[in-house]
């Protein structure tokens, strides 16, 4: 039963990889809705406290006291279709899998507030990176070996002070503090059964999980207005490692009615232990450039690059089973994220619509049944109105669909589980903001 204790290191390297959500590898930039109205081109045209998120130097601009909070709602559907090719593919042609449907809820709630007639502070707590994936029934599922359900959750408490130099130029700076934790569920099964054909056993039950551990990360943005019709972002959130020493792996023994089987896994099965890594969360630098031609549209353009080439290897540190300890290779790349959208402000209702395009970071020898990366396509709607009678209650809502491209392993799959996936993904939310 080698090939048991051969297999921890890919287990624990699927807990502790990157996680697909709403952008690339495991990154949410589902933060407001007023920014999601506009598929998050708000870069350079940040209104609301999600300017935290999305460029803390528009903190300056904002008058007053204000309270923002809301959430997204985000329903998935992900399937696997077996391929033909490659020299070895598993688990072959005409194999459908099917995920169970995903529902999340994501909130974020912000406070800024001014200090001097130039100067602004914001603090929030968001959700920047996540994943749930849980495939149909998993002591079946074809890729049990390598993930049958995994969850990523974070939380990040955030605070930005704004300064105005002039009155068209602002600058930020601040620090983001960010918990993390980590699970993922996988079955591990017997070498082929004599008499049995090829077939293969279920002998043991993995789970790998962390508590929540913490990182730091420090952000710098810019805005700048040269004129009423023009304005440019910028927004740099930096890079964060979250340091896991005392991640809990524990493997329970399925029994197969076969005796032989059951005791070369008893005998060979790695005992519960602790395992280490450091979790790389990549910096990303974002681009706007927003345009007014009249006093109630807003157009605008945004770039994202994130830099997912830092996850490039994963180094895996097991406190017990110290032979077990490797580097295993991601080779992730740069991405991009390319966002437009438009803003109209009537008199009762501001109507917003957005498009974006995100590219996906991961290649095709690291798409895995747990991170089944891809690029994907969003259009957005959104709308906005104020209540109250100071008209001092914004309420805002939008609604994302996210059509996923179908994503190939070409063969090549570094877990030897080659096939297409295809997914889709809806979010929706609200966001209400209270100024006074």
């Amino acid at each position: 039963m080698n090939g048991t204790r051969a297999l921890v290191p890919l287990a624990l390297a699927a807990l502790l990889a990157p996680a697909v959500a709403c952008a690339s590898g495991y990154a949410i930039y589902e933060q407001g809705a007023t920014a999601l109205g506009v598929a998050g081109a708000y870069t350079a045209s940040a209104h609301d406290g999600s300017a935290l998120f999305y460029n803390p130097a528009a903190l300056a601009s904002l008058r007053g006291f204000e309270i923002t909070g809301g959430g997204s709602w985000l329903a998935t559907r992900q399937s696997f279709a077996g391929s033909d090719v490659g020299a070895n593919s598993y688990p072959g042609y005409n194999v459908r899998e099917s995920m169970v449907h995903g529902n999340f809820f994501l909130p974020h709630l912000y406070l800024n507030s001014p200090l001097t007639h130039r100067s602004s502070i914001g603090v929030g707590v968001y959700t920047p990176y996540g994943l749930g994936t849980e495939w149909e029934d998993p002591t079946r599922f074809t890729g049990r070996e390598h993930a049958t359900k995994a969850r990523l959750e974070t939380v990040n408490l955030g605070a930005s002070i704004a300064y105005a130099i002039t009155d068209r130029l602002s600058l930020a700076a601040g620090v983001n503090e960010l918990w993390g934790s980590v699970e993922l569920h996988q079955i591990r099964l017997s070498p082929p059964l004599p008499g049995s054909g090829g077939g293969r056993a279920n002998v043991a039950d993995v789970k790998l999980e962390s508590a929540m551990r913490t990182g730091t990360g420090f952000n710098g943005a810019l805005l700048w207005a040269p004129a009423y019709e023009w304005s440019f972002g910028l927004a740099y959130r930096g890079g964060i490692d979250v340091k896991i020493d005392d991640g809990d792996a524990t493997f329970t023994q399925i029994p197969t009615g076969n005796p032989s089987v059951d005791a070369g896994v008893a005998a060979s099965l790695p005992p519960n232990q602790k395992v280490g890594t450091t979790l790389h969360f990549p910096a990303i630098l974002s681009v706007g450039a927003a345009w007014r031609p009249l006093p109630q549209w807003t157009w605008e353009a945004d770039v994202n690059w994130t830099q997912w080439s830092d996850f490039d290897r994963l180094a895996l540190d097991f406190k017990t089973t110290n032979s077990a300890d490797t580097s295993l290779v991601e080779d992730y790349h740069d991405s991009y994220r390319v966002s437009v959208g438009a803003e109209r402000r009537g008199r009762r209702f501001t109507y917003r619509l957005g498009y974006y395009y995100d590219q996906d970071a991961a290649p095709a020898e690291s798409v895995t049944p747990l991170l089944p990366d891809a690029s994907r396509h969003g259009a957005t709607l959104g709308l906005g109105f104020k209540l109250g009678a100071k008209k001092n209650i914004a309420v805002d809502l939008y609604n994302l669909a996210l059509f996923v491209e179908t994503r190939s392993t070409e063969g090549i799959s570094r877990d030897h589980y080659d096939g297409v996936y295809k997914a889709y993904v809806n979010s929706t939310g609200l966001t209400i903001g209270y100024h006074w």
